[in-house]
């Protein structure tokens, strides 16, 4: 067990010297860093707690989004009851009142049939549940009406979705490369908390906040647009059945389908570009294997017809098809800017946020208080590390007591190592975290020291006491470190924000105390007794 053939040894001293490299960058100025590798200069970033930053309370307004489940219901039904042979209705309407859709039909024969299409309609919320609860429930309101309402865990589910949504597109949004390590978290019902550590601007955050990017494709409904229906639309707002009109970017307008299945959900991804020919900026985009196909099927059915690109509802460039479009990529023109084509672009990749968020809270965290904690830390941290490094010297000599201040001291370069390499957030839970790391780092080393003095005494000769120790202590630290690993990966997954910074520290901690005790501290008191050969243990 003492014994390192020279490819361990490679193997050891290549992972202590990319952790001294990865933890180096910390320790070094900003014009420093930018000349080194990209690898090798990303920092520890520090929490909203230590550096400061925005922090944002967010409420959802989720009754825009019932409303609009409501709307989307009502089509879904008028389009149905058109295609069903010989069921005709009298109005189909969302009643803003009761929070209902309102069905009339046209002949009271019809009632069971009609009846039994809307049954049809409602559909489980989650196919793999138990439960089975629908998405609608549909009263019979006289002999020819019928009142069709969303149900309460519908209504649920739809309001859990649209929190989890809005999250990630926030996310996606402020940090797509996902380094701030921002926090983001649903706070009660209806708001969600954001915090971002560094935020210098806040009012470009409150502007990434308020667009929506609700991009789709409408066809547009040629025999509805001559003068007197767009007149019509644009002055009082009166459309045909199953359709919609919208603003155009240049002026005007245009009537077209309110329904469509190619929305923003379809883009696979974006990017800003130039005109093959006009060498003018565009949207480029990619839209996923399911909507490549419906753009295919619906630009092959409708050659010399028209289609519009609709942006948070204003018609950005509405072409005419000239041939089908197959292969699930093209591009977006209109004016933009270079800087619009690619700020779009990254709105479209986030996604559109499905409901509007109103800040309801906001504040901004000076950095003094921050660098008051740092300094709290650091002091907390020297006074820790040199309490222990004492008492291992006191407790096991000057040369094993100096193997476990070794030890230790690498652990804690490590830990800054593996900390800016997977560009993880120091927030003060996480100063604690390594705090009660230098306390648990040398464990590992008293219970191998403990071992080996208890067989130093037993009579065994050096070699044979330290090979005993390291083996026979190896399963009671591995089995004391990995249950502290285990409610350390829990927190990470289970908690969120600062218990998450925590979390992740230990859990590096845990890792690299016992790389250190167990393997470090190994090959250095192998290397100290090839060379020393001492005949007793000084322990």
């Amino acid at each position: 067990m003492l014994f390192f053939s020279k490819w361990k040894i490679s193997l050891i001293l290549s992972c202590l010297l990319l952790g001294f490299f990865f933890a180096l960058p910390n320790v070094l100025s900003s014009n420093t860093r930018a000349n080194m590798p990209s690898m090798f200069n990303r920092t520890i970033n520090l929490g909203l707690d230590l550096q400061g930053g925005a922090h944002m309370l967010l409420e959802v307004d989720l009754s825009s989004v019932m409303s609009q489940a409501l709307e989307n219901e009502k089509e879904t039904i008028r389009q149905e009851f058109r295609e069903a042979n010989r069921l005709r209705t009298e109005t189909i309407r969302v009643d803003s009142e009761t929070d209902s859709i309102f069905v009339r039909l046209r002949n009271k024969e019809d009632t069971e049939r009609a009846y039994d299409l809307l049954q049809s309609l409602s559909k489980p919320i989650d196919p793999s549940s138990l439960s089975q609860e629908k998405t609608t429930s549909i009263k019979r309101d006289g002999d020819k009406d019928f009142r069709i309402m969303i149900t309460e865990a519908n209504v649920a589910d739809i309001q859990k979705r649209t929190i989890a949504q809005s999250m990630n597109v926030l996310r996606r949004r402020i940090d797509p490369q996902g380094t701030t390590e921002m926090t983001i978290a649903p706070e009660g019902d209806d708001r969600i908390l954001l915090q971002i550590p560094g935020a210098k601007n806040v009012d470009d955050i409150k502007s990434v906040i308020n667009k929506t990017a609700n991009l789709s494709f409408h066809m547009v409904r040629k025999e509805s647009n001559n003068e007197a229906a767009l007149r019509l639309a644009q002055e009082k707002g009166t459309v045909p059945p199953g359709a919609a009109y919208f603003s155009q970017e240049l002026g005007g307008g245009l009537i077209v389908e309110r329904r469509t299945k190619i929305t923003g959900e379809c883009l696979k991804t974006s990017s800003e570009g130039l005109h093959p020919e006009g060498n003018y900026p565009i949207v480029n985009f990619t839209f996923n294997i399911r909507c490549a196909r419906l753009f295919g099927e619906l630009t092959s059915k409708n050659i010399g017809q028209r289609f519009s690109v609709v942006l948070d509802d204003i018609i950005i460039t509405a072409p005419r098809i000239n041939g089908a479009i197959t292969g699930g990529s093209g591009f977006i023109e209109g004016s933009f800017t270079l800087e619009s084509a690619r700020e779009l672009s990254l709105l479209l990749n986030a996604g559109a946020l499905p409901a509007k968020l109103v800040i309801v809270e906001e504040r901004t965290v000076g950095p003094g208080l921050g660098q008051d904690s740092i300094n709290a830390g650091k002091i907390a941290s020297i006074i820790g590390l040199i309490g222990v490094g004492l008492f291992m010297w006191i407790s096991y000599g000057f040369r094993f007591g100096t193997i476990a201040n070794i030890a230790l001291s690498t652990n804690i370069i490590l830990i800054a190592g593996a900390l800016s390499l997977f560009g993880s957030t120091l927030t003060l839970p996480g100063i604690a975290g390594i705090i009660l790391t230098i306390g648990m780092a040398v464990d590992a080393n008293v219970l191998i020291f403990e071992r080996i003095r208890e067989e130093a005494h037993l009579g065994r000769p050096p070699v044979n006491a330290i090979e005993t120790g390291y083996r026979r202590s190896l399963a009671p630290i591995l089995d004391a470190n990995i249950t502290t690993l285990i409610a350390a990966v829990t927190l990470y997954f289970v908690g969120s924000g600062p218990v998450r910074g925590f979390a992740v520290t230990l859990a590096i901690g845990i890792v690299m105390s016992v790389f250190t005790a167990v393997i470090v501290a190994r090959l250095i008191t192998a290397t100290w007794l090839r060379r020393n050969r001492p005949k007793s243990l000084p322990i």
